[in-house]
């Protein structure tokens, strides 16, 4: 009997590691795995946590034909190298040879890939974006990520910072400092002089509260416009919004769907759709497998 052919993903994060196994459809074989990341530890114990936490997700998948491990890691990266740079959340595995361990210790190829293009690409081939051209995706998180899928490959630019757009200027700071998680968190506790985390603030906004509700206004707003230019110098077939911060999409949704195409060409906006991320939770470590099984 011919072995299925499945790939390892990994998502590693700040605060939480997660393996899970997938095959060439896109689905999630046994249960998926996670630990804590313990960031502040020195590097060579997370990395002994993950190679550990990788041989108990290959024990589940004993009798299958396993193609690699893909990993998706908030960036900037070495992707050729497998490093992680200098990433502030992992301060203890900045420049640790990543992809060279872990292809040491396990025997396997092992690709290493920004977490937002690594999230996108799974939603290009398997998730919202299936049977797209050109898929540009925002990931709405702690941070916010931006990449894009052409023709089922990802698109790095020349020295792999394609859509690194947190750091371009908006207003009289950064855009990350007006769409994401940590920003939502800053915006009220500059209006309101309380420090709460989004999901908080979201329900504020839900149960009335008028300062969380202008900060929704803010963040919608913001993203609206990073949305108008991205598309607009893009010029993709559809766009997909994933993250932690989806779940407060009845907060803003809308009004960014409206807002944004008031700034983009008309034919653009005609056509142009967009899509909350359909792989949920899982859609971490599955995009990082595609990156083993679609690239």
């Amino acid at each position: 009997m011919k072995q299925k052919r499945v790939a390892i993903g990994v998502d590693i994060g700040g605060t939480m590691i997660g393996t899970g196994i997938v095959d060439g459809e896109g689905r999630v074989y046994a249960s998926p795995r996670t630990i804590a990341t313990c960031a502040n530890e020195p590097g060579e114990v997370i990395m002994a946590n993950l190679l550990s936490l990788l041989k108990e997700t290959l024990t589940d998948v004993a009798d299958s034909n396993v193609q690699g491990i893909g990993i998706g890691c908030t960036g900037p990266l070495d992707t050729k190298r497998g490093l992680i740079l200098d990433v502030e959340n992992l301060p203890t595995l900045n420049y640790y040879p990543l992809k060279e361990t872990v292809e040491r210790e396990l025997s396997l190829p092992v690709v290493v890939e920004n977490d937002a293009n690594a999230m996108i690409l799974g939603e290009a081939v398997w998730g919202a974006g299936k049977g797209a051209r050109s898929v540009l995706g925002f990931t709405l998180g702690t941070g916010i990520g931006c990449a894009l899928v052409n023709e089922g490959k990802i698109w790095r630019g020349h020295a792999d910072c394609a859509g690194e757009i947190w750091t371009s200027p908006y207003k009289e700071s950064i855009l990350e400092n007006y769409v994401s998680g940590n920003a939502v968190t800053r915006l009220y506790k500059e209006y309101a002089q309380e420090e709460w985390p989004a999901h908080h603030i979201a329900e504020l906004a839900r149960n009335g509260d008028e300062v969380a509700l202008r900060v929704w206004d803010v963040f919608a707003e913001a993203l609206a416009y990073a949305l108008s230019w991205t598309v607009n110098t893009i010029d993709p077939e559809l766009i997909v919004m994933g993250g932690s911060v989806l779940k407060s999409a009845d907060l803003y949704w809308n009004k960014v769907n409206h807002l944004f195409r008031q700034y983009i060409c008309q034919s653009a906006s005609e056509n142009m759709t967009l899509h909350p991320a359909m792989l949920g939770d899982n859609a971490g470590f599955i995009g990082a497998a595609a990156l083993i099984l679609k690239q």
